[in-house]
């Protein structure tokens, strides 16, 4: 590729990708051929889930459900259809793992049946879950089953992104981005303008973050560690472009972070349009979706009248022959066109006046932003996007901003080893070493909780503000624990004899975040979980409210198994969960399990670092950590967490005692 003799046409177009010189177009046919085998690995999986396992297997992994009964149905938008329906009450539906916004199937005889239906988890409501439907169900008074779809729209697009971004001719915004994403060229700031902050409590390095956000001429970052107020930080960056007169498209790779920002952007003032389909969007953020603000429009109504004057018609032409009846067909038609025009003219209105659009990554590509592109594109939790996907966004930007943490989950990658390659690595994490602005004052975790992250991830330079740095449970009216004294505590685990164990079955894959779509055994320890529940016992005697309290375990099998044993405290808000439901949110109060417990040393994938800065920065007063140290002792990172336990004299045994309940 490069040499003495190219041209300096193909040297401009050239630059470093990793350890290898690339041209940007290789380096979108390297993402391509990772997309295209990631599709395959997904429909993989799903198809040996699916054949592999009889539905009882599948229903007691938590990826497939059975003995679904609809008992409610509510109208939706298009043709589409809500029902709610009941699951048994033999199944534990904190176990299963298809995610609110996630496609399904239901089906009533076997998954591929012509009547199978699709749609969208929306959200679980007590012992039951409502469903987003593409269409009604033929019969109600029957039971069904649901299973997992794979996401075919969101690789279409991703493909289609990929596609358009090679494309991109050399003076258009897109190939400038690009070129940028490809590591070809160099981040170019712009020269500055004056603003003045709108959020008055912003610390020096969300300032410093803001202007480089505005300054911006093609890609900017922002490098938010846990507690470091990114997304208030995000919310400043849009307010002041909204102020200049800029359209805004802001995305996420989750529907969750997509929220998160847009309730932020609306208590703020900023007038949003939420795009997306309305089972991934959270409740709280109903008002501001598309479909709401079309209803509150009063297209919707006229519409819907439109159409029932439209079936009425093709009613009563069902009575008639020739040229009567086919007027009858005509008009009906000329309703229904109507009141397809009628919406379509609304939602245009609607996201043409709004200063933001809101919008998953996939969403970006949504068929009523056209050709729009944006006076900038903000991204958040841009660490997680795969790049096929980050591309959707940014190809409609004249410039953009990415905020994230490559110390904090990746994204999921299925595809093996070789896939995890190319699509485990994102732009964010290639850029953010040599432009992003880091944030390093946290508003979360105790400054013991938040030492180690800070040392083993972020060269040292986070610090607790004021009003975290010593705040305890006493604050809380807390009882105090003479044997757990400090604000992080490890009990060690070594010696008690407390060995894992795999179960028989459990598929990996997202759920672990592990590169393989093979179905390898998960990993339990029936003592760790013993004592985990016992000092979740013995924090809740000291007065802590359980909705304070949460249990991140390493593996599925062990958090299934901690569900198992505290049942009651779980009904009363007590929260287990692996670490995939816990990035971006947090506690004052957390128990880690790291489960492993073996004679050779193995830790599988506790390796993955990244997975446990995520478990150890969600505590804000009070973080647990149960870990065998004769196991993990030999990894660099466990054995620096282990050190830092005994400078600061925070290390117990499991021998010391049994974690009973204080009186």
């Amino acid at each position: 590729m490069g040499g003495g003799g190219s041209s300096p046409a193909a040297r401009e177009s050239r630059g470093s990708f990793g350890a290898v010189t690339v041209d940007a177009r290789d380096w979108l046919d390297a993402l391509g051929a990772a997309w295209r085998s990631e599709r395959l690995a997904a429909r993989a999986k799903l198809a040996m889930e699916r054949s592999g396992r009889m539905l009882p297997e599948r229903v007691a992994l938590g990826i497939a459900l059975a003995g679904l009964r609809i008992v409610d149905e509510q109208s939706a938008p298009g043709e589409r259809a809500r029902v709610r329906v009941a699951v048994p009450d033999a199944v534990d539906l904190d176990n299963l793992r298809i995610s609110p916004g996630e496609p399904i199937r239901l089906w009533a005889e076997h998954p591929d049946e012509p009547g199978a239906v699709r749609g969208v988890l929306e959200r679980r409501e007590e012992q039951s879950l409502w469903l987003m439907l593409d269409r009604p169900v033929d019969e109600v008074d029957r039971e069904y089953a649901l299973d997992p779809e794979v996401p075919e729209v969101t690789f279409d697009r991703g493909d289609h992104a990929l596609a358009r971004a090679k494309a991109a001719l050399a003076t258009s915004d897109l190939a400038r981005v690009r070129d940028v994403a490809a590591m070809v060229r160099s981040p170019r700031p712009i020269a500055g303008a004056s603003w003045t902050p709108l959020d008055l409590e912003l610390d020096d390095k969300q300032l410093a973050a803001v202007d480089a956000a505005l300054r911006s001429g093609d890609i900017a970052l922002i490098h938010g560690p846990p507690g470091t107020g990114k997304t208030r930080t995000l919310v400043e960056v849009v307010r002041q472009r909204v102020a200049r007169g800029e359209r805004v498209l802001c995305a996420a790779p989750s529907n969750t972070a997509v929220d998160n920002l847009g309730l932020r952007l609306g208590h703020a003032g900023v007038r949003v349009v939420r795009l997306g389909h309305p089972a991934r969007v959270a409740p709280a953020l109903a008002a501001l979706t598309l479909d709401a603000q079309v209803e509150a429009d009063g297209a919707t109504k006229l519409a819907r009248e439109w159409r029932d004057r439209a079936r009425a018609l093709r009613k009563s032409a069902a009575g008639r022959r020739g040229q009567e009846a086919k007027d009858l067909w005509q008009e009906a038609r000329a309703l229904d066109r109507d009141a397809v025009k009628e919406i379509h003219n609304a939602e245009r209105a609607i996201v043409e006046r709004a200063d933001v659009i809101l919008a998953t990554c996939v969403g970006c590509d949504h068929f009523l932003l056209g050709d729009t592109i944006f006076d900038a594109v903000i991204v958040d939790e841009a660490a997680q996007a795969p790049d096929p996907l980050l591309m959707i966004a940014l190809a409609r930007a004249k410039v953009c901003v990415l905020a994230g943490d490559p110390h904090q989950l990746g994204p999921v990658v299925v595809g093996g080893p070789s896939v995890d390659a190319t699509l485990g690595s994102t732009v964010f994490e290639r850029l953010a070493s040599a432009s992003a602005v880091m944030l390093e004052q946290q508003h979360r975790m105790h400054e013991q909780i938040m030492t180690f992250p800070s040392r083993s991830m972020y060269e040292g330079r986070l610090r607790a503000s004021p009003e975290v740095i010593a705040h305890e449970l006493a604050d809380l009216d807390v009882a105090p624990d003479p044997l757990r004294p400090s604000p992080l505590w490890m009990i060690d685990t070594a010696g008690k004899d407390w060995l894992e164990q795999r179960t028989d079955f459990d598929p990996g894959g997202s759920l672990n975040n592990m590169p393989s779509f093979q179905f390898d055994p998960s990993t339990f320890n029936s003592g760790n979980a013993e004592r985990v529940a016992a000092e979740a016992r013995r924090l809740l005697s000291r007065g802590l409210a359980p909705t304070d309290i949460a249990i991140i375990a390493a593996y599925s099998a062990q958090a299934r198994r901690l569900r198992e044993l505290l049942k009651v405290e779980r009904e009363a808000g007590l929260e287990i969960g692996t670490v995939d439901g816990f990035q971006g949110r947090e506690k004052e109060a957390v128990i880690v399990d790291l489960v492993r417990s073996n004679e050779h040393g193995e830790i599988g994938f506790l390796a993955n670092t990244r997975r446990m800065n995520v478990a150890l920065t969600r505590a804000r007063r009070f973080l647990l950590v149960i870990a065998d140290s004769a196991t993990l002792g030999e990894h660099p990172y466990y054995a620096k967490f282990l050190s830092y336990v005994d400078e600061i004299d925070a290390h117990g045994s499991a021998w010391s005692d049994d974690a009973p309940p204080l009186s």
